[in-house]
């Protein structure tokens, strides 16, 4: 398959929202900069079908859409990248809320807009993926969430493509001149298994950009895929990485955004500055991953641009 998708934003599901907006924003890693916009700003009616439980039955909500925007803050701007920080009760409800129960505040999804959602869909489908949330208006599905979490524990969420509407609320956002001039490569991923994550991601269709390798500065094993290109490297760490303390929360699953930047140093100097942590920096100078995980469990990596 090919993934013609656009990258859309991250999604990070936490119990105090506020909490973790200002954290980024305090390191100066991410701009708090408006509203989570509606998808799609669209006069009608909108319904919502998710699982309680992932072996639950599917639970419906139906609700009026368009009319007065929603004005809660609910994202954090970094670079190029929309970090969705969405806020959850931990326990019984939804499988969302046992997401937190289960690992506390992380990212457990990453969206994409697609051509064709249906399709797309089914495609996973068809490789043993479950469907566990989808969002219709007027009938017409407008978002769907599908559990590719058997390694790694990153879900992909699918959308039809941006309108002119969300399109422009993108721009404005980027536009903010407290927003970093930071572009988003990808996720570094912790897995268990690299190789049994390996053969997962290929059965996916996605992208395999290398074969099994180390990086032993870092202390680990890893290997790249991309999707829409969108770095997803895999990551098999020593108890004694940088990636221990999110190993130890939370397990499997996203523990690095990935960021390349016109100048490393200058961006260095600045975070160092403002209280970020310098956890490793590379042999040659040309990456380092900061400790940005106090709250929300996210490391964050810069990549000198060539």
């Amino acid at each position: 398959m090919t993934f013609d998708w656009e990258f859309n934003h991250l999604g990070m599901m936490v119990i105090d929202r506020d909490e973790i907006l200002t954290h980024y924003q305090s390191i100066g890693l991410g701009i708090s900069v408006g509203p989570q916009p509606l998808l799609p700003y669209t006069e009608g009616e909108g319904e919502i079908t998710f699982f309680r439980e992932l072996e639950g039955d599917p639970i419906s909500h139906k609700y009026k859409t368009g009319g007065v925007h929603n004005f809660k803050d609910g994202q954090s701007q970094i670079g190029n990248c929309q970090l969705e920080i969405y806020p959850m009760q931990p326990g019984p409800g939804m499988f969302i809320s046992r997401y937190l129960e289960k690992k506390g505040d992380g990212i457990n999804h990453i969206a994409f807009n697609t051509n064709d959602i249906e399709k797309d869909t089914q495609y996973f489908i068809d490789r043993g993926c479950e469907l566990v949330f989808n969002v219709t208006i007027n009938g017409k599905t407008i978002e769907n969430y599908i559990d590719t979490r058997l390694h790694g524990d990153l879900m992909i969420s699918l959308r039809p493509n941006a309108d002119d509407w969300e399109k422009s609320w993108r721009k404005n956002n980027e536009s903010h001149p407290m927003v970093n001039d930071w572009s988003f490569l990808g996720l570094g991923i912790c897995v268990d298994d690299l190789e049994s994550a390996s053969d997962y991601y290929s059965h996916l269709g996605y992208s395999q950009l290398n074969e099994i390798n180390d990086r032993k500065e870092w202390g680990i094993t890893y290997q790249d895929y991309s999707v829409s290109k969108i770095l997803f490297e895999l990551v098999k760490a020593e108890d004694s990485s940088i990636y221990s303390n999110s190993l130890k929360q939370r397990g499997e699953g996203v523990a690095e955004l990935i960021f390349e930047v016109s100048d490393l140093k200058i961006e260095i100097d600045r975070l160092v500055g403002k209280g970020a942590e310098i956890l490793q920096i590379s042999d040659d100078n040309k990456m380092v991953s900061m400790g940005s995980g106090a709250k929300g469990n996210i490391l964050t990596r810069l990549v000198q641009k060539t």
